[in-house]
């Protein structure tokens, strides 16, 4: 059968609002009471009752996080990251993901109201529709803290990666090396600030933008980068470099070229986005734009942890960019060979 707080109280010797005070950490209450009391706890197995001491203290110790898809690294690592750092202040983690699907953004973000969740790291799609927008503003209203990856959402803090001089940097080596017909795989599952920089770039260099080198894709995934290059080739307009929005694409890329009989770099130049793990073990080495994921992850918690220790009504809207970094490896060559 299961122990009650009042059996522990009497076990211990002590009254039950003492019994309270050792579960939830409170002070005035003496080193040897505290230990009495743990070792009756203990003994009995007792186990309080979450949903009551959640209503007590008003608080959970659960953060919500909200990503777009597991199965992708770089959101992996990050929730990981994220994780750790929430587990090292004392929170532990519910980890939604949304397969980019904006239904299960909206019902993610419910279930972290209605689960009186303490705080929310969102790291969606940045393409939420109305019904995540009216969550984010339940969670505003209803004082719960929210940061996010996303800089667009109003009222909300945020770190971001430079995404932009990313770009700009990495598309900007592909024309120093002598590329000129710089084809770009993206789409509305990445940031548009990389498809602003590789336009960016091309112009700064006297280039015009060939609305033909451009295919945007549904995901971010590897079959979206394959499929992305097959649809590029489909086109017959010829290209010596390729940048990619994320390293996944870029890999989807380079197997759809390969089978193609079209060498990396012999042929084509590619770069990718984000420096996930496997970029570096890929073949050949991807040259990618790095983005300091462990950096992110521990500003977003920072954020977070700042907001939960201010009133509300005394919040402020902070924004942190984060610096990329060009890692150049095998895939961007030394120069073009056209085909």
């Amino acid at each position: 059968m299961k122990a009650t707080i009042k059996e522990v109280a009497k076990e211990a010797g002590v009254s039950i609002s003492t019994v309270s005070r050792v579960l939830n950490g409170r002070d005035r209450v003496s080193r040897h009471t505290i230990n009495r009391v743990r070792e009756v706890i203990d003994r009995l197995q007792f186990q309080p009752d979450f949903v009551a001491r959640t209503m007590i203290m008003k608080k959970t110790s659960t953060i919500g996080l909200v990503v777009p898809q597991l199965s992708n690294e770089y959101w992996a690592f990050i929730s990981e990251v994220i994780q750790d750092e929430l587990w090292a202040h004392g929170y532990t983690t519910l980890i939604c993901s949304t397969d980019n699907e904006p239904e299960k953004d909206s019902a993610y973000l419910k279930m972290c109201l209605e689960r009186r969740m303490d705080g929310v790291i969102y790291c969606s799609s940045p393409h939420y529709g109305a019904e995540t927008n009216e969550q984010i503003d339940a969670l505003k209203a209803a004082g719960v803290p929210i940061v996010s990856l996303d800089p667009s959402i109003l009222g909300v803090s945020c770190v971001v990666g430079d995404h932009m001089q990313g770009t700009l940097t990495a598309v900007e080596h592909l024309i120093q090396c002598g590329y000129n017909r710089i084809a770009y795989i993206g789409g509305p599952a990445v940031s548009i600030e990389r498809e602003f920089g590789y336009r960016k770039a091309l112009m700064m260099y006297g280039y015009q933008v060939d609305e033909g080198l451009i295919r945007l894709v549904k995901g971010q995934s590897f079959a979206d980068g394959y499929e992305g290059l097959q649809s590029l080739r489909a086109t017959g307009i010829s290209f010596d470099a390729l940048f990619c929005g994320n390293d996944l694409l870029a890999f989807g890329a380079i197997k759809a070229m390969e089978e193609a009989g079209i060498r990396v770099p012999e042929d084509v130049a590619v770069i990718g986005f984000d420096d996930i793990f496997s970029a570096r073990l890929f073949k050949p080495a991807l040259t990618t734009v790095r983005q300091p994921i462990q950096d992110i992850g521990q500003e977003l918690v920072n954020l977070l942890l700042l907001a939960l220790e201010t009133e509300p009504e005394r919040r402020t809207v902070r924004k942190i960019v984060i610096p990329t970094e060009l890692i150049i490896r095998e895939s961007s060559g030394t120069g073009p060979k056209r085909f």
